[in-house]
């Protein structure tokens, strides 16, 4: 098995100082990903369950996309494996607080089962809006 660095739970800043990105400022857990394909599983304290799963772009090279899927719902759809697959709600958050992607309204057919966060890089910037 692949080795992973836990290192303990720690105030946002400090989790900044070490080179980890912070998200408000609450407790943080850290965690090196390995490179290849990795799971982290997560389960919140009323059972909620939720996997990101890490897969490689390249053999056994560093993660491309994550996975996300949340497995307590309890609703399901076909997937591509002739299993069933957990589905959930979701949003996507934009400039302003503005709701780019919100699955709520869709029927049970149409509701996601995975999210794929594509880690991918803008090389220049150009898409970046500049501060005034």
């Amino acid at each position: 098995m692949a080795d992973i660095t836990d290192l303990p739970v720690m105030r946002a800043a400090d989790a900044e100082a070490i080179g980890f990105a912070r998200f408000n400022d609450v407790p943080h857990k850290v965690f090196d990903i390995p490179d290849g394909g990795f799971t982290l599983s997560t389960r919140t304290s009323d059972g909620n369950r939720v996997t990101f799963f890490f897969c490689r772009s390249k053999h056994d090279g560093p993660p491309g996309i994550i996975d996300i899927q949340f497995h307590d719902r309890g609703s399901t759809i076909p997937d591509a494996n002739g299993g069933r697959a957990p589905t959930f709600d979701s949003l996507a958050i934009t400039k302003g607080g503005a709701h780019v992607v919100d699955s709520r309204p869709l029927p049970k057919v149409r509701k996601p089962s995975i999210l794929v966060l594509l880690l991918d890089r803008i090389d220049d910037g150009s898409d970046t809006e500049q501060p005034r």
